[in-house]
């Protein structure tokens, strides 16, 4: 049964994501990427969504994809992503198989929020990261409403299991300060069309100080 639902998932997330694509994530997810330099992964590639955004003058992005459900998904997208260089991989954010402090960017786009572990996660993208490398995320986190914190909480264990292990009740904004990086801008905002459990968002650039 978990293999189908992730199956499911994975071959209609696109058409399940298309209107919110449409109001803010689209925009937002250009935004972001635009600020991508030198030696890039991205954790949790999912379908691909990301691929149109990344600049063209990249030295490489690597894109990891643990389920191979969406990896399919997302190989198949490669081919149109004309005079970019990619290299598809099944890593998991809780191990990286790149020497310490490899890379000058790492993104993260609604992909925190599902890791199994979320500290180890965070503590993995911190250690393969230069110093004064930057980690690019969008994430939907934690509500501010008590009210609605308690529906969020009520409604995780269902929404995991059907979402791929999304959980509502992250604070990713606290985690990547916990996990020693540092803020240096961030952008709260509704995620227009999402309901509203999962419509709370934060984006931005976290990097991992010098020194």
């Amino acid at each position: 049964m978990p293999s189908v639902r992730a199956y499911l998932m994975a071959r209609f997330y696109d058409a399940s994501m298309r209107k919110t694509e449409q109001l803010c994530l689209s925009d937002w997810r250009a935004e972001l990427l635009a600020q991508a330099r030198g030696e890039v992964l991205e954790v949790g590639g999912g379908t691909g969504i990301n691929l149109p955004y990344y600049p063209a003058n990249l030295n490489r992005v690597i894109l990891s994809e643990p389920d191979r459900h969406m990896r399919q998904q997302l190989a198949a997208k490669l081919p149109q992503a004309a005079g970019r260089s990619f290299q598809l991989t099944e890593w998991s954010a809780e191990a990286i198989p790149l020497p310490d402090a490899s890379l000058d960017t790492i993104v993260c786009t609604l992909v925190l929020c599902s890791v199994p572990e979320q500290a180890r996660s965070l503590a993995e993208l911190y250690r393969v990261l230069r110093p004064g490398g930057q980690l690019l995320y969008l994430e939907h986190v934690i509500a501010e409403d008590p009210a609605l914190q308690r529906w969020q909480r009520l409604v995780t264990p269902i929404w995991k299991s059907c979402c791929g292990n999304c959980h509502l009740t992250r604070d990713t904004g606290r985690a990547l300060e916990e996990a020693g990086f540092r803020h240096e801008r961030q952008t709260e905002a509704q995620m227009l069309g999402a309901p509203a459990i999962a419509r709370r968002t934060i984006r931005g650039c976290a990097r991992k100080p010098n020194g």
